[in-house]
């Protein structure tokens, strides 16, 4: 019993830190600098572009869900493949920890689930038009630097991490040798919050 009054006190604590905190929406693009770690793939440049609510907790964090359309995977460097393009919805919680009051100067941290929405594979070999499934969702770690103006133009610099393999059934003359195929994602983008007060 006392455990379930322990819980429900902290969820209103939390619903009433949410409802007095300042809740911002906002949108952003960039760029995607993609890879595929053991794999004869090169990175492959593309794009990112979704929307998010900053969710100002206190003077120096903030709590930021995000969905995002990111076009990742990797380009091919033969002419017995092609491109692997893995198109994904990623739903994320980033934790953004400012150096000010004033915003400014922050660290991100993040966790995320993408979900592989899409895929462009133009990958065959042989007469066996053999063709390669890529996992369905990756959990990704996203770490990064960014400047916030008071007007609420942002550039951001983040790094994600991919950890569940994308598992290319059947195509090991795609890789240069074994092990997890992760994604990787140098991103560079640029955001605009939204006042809505």
């Amino acid at each position: 019993m006392k455990k379930c009054i322990l819980f429900i006190g902290v969820l209103l604590l939390g619903s009433i830190a949410i409802s007095n905190a300042q809740a911002r929406p906002g949108i952003k693009l960039g760029f995607n600098n993609a890879s595929l770690s053991n794999t004869t793939l090169e990175n492959k440049q593309d794009f990112y572009i979704g929307g998010f609510i900053n969710i100002a907790l206190a003077d120096y964090y903030a709590l930021q869900p995000e969905v995002l359309y990111s076009r990742q995977g990797g380009a091919s460097n033969s002419n017995e493949y092609g491109d692997v393009d893995i198109n994904y919805v990623s739903i994320a919680a980033m934790n953004k920890f400012y150096v000010s009051p004033n915003k400014g100067f922050h660290f991100i941290v993040g966790l995320g689930l993408d979900l592989n929405i899409g895929n462009d594979f133009n990958v065959f070999f042989g007469s066996n038009n053999e063709e390669f499934d890529i996992s369905p969702v990756d959990i990704a770690l996203t770490g990064g630097i960014g400047y916030e103006f008071g007007f609420g133009l942002i550039f951001e610099a983040r790094f994600k991490q991919g950890t569940v393999s994308t598992d290319f059934l059947g195509g090991r003359d795609l890789f240069e040798e074994s092990g997890s195929q992760l994604n990787s994602v140098v991103q560079l983008g640029v955001a605009y919050k939204f006042k809505i007060k």
